[in-house]
């Protein structure tokens, strides 16, 4: 059995306002073949996870 190699994704949320990205969190990537919408789960996650009521800010997710 082969190793499996972790990714991990920083969560930013991005304020309208204040026009800064600021780093919330990180996630890790545990699955081990890519199923083609491996970072639309993530990010979907990441939203479910992190996000907030606030119309002016949005979060998006980069790899490490």
């Amino acid at each position: 059995m082969g190793r499996m190699r972790v990714k991990t994704y920083t969560v930013y949320r991005y304020d309208y306002n204040r026009q800064v990205r600021e780093p919330v969190g990180e996630l890790v990537e545990r699955r081990s073949k890519d199923r083609g919408n491996n970072t639309e789960a993530l990010l979907r996650l990441a939203q479910r996870i992190y996000s907030t009521s606030s119309l002016e800010s949005h979060l998006s997710i980069t790899p490490e």
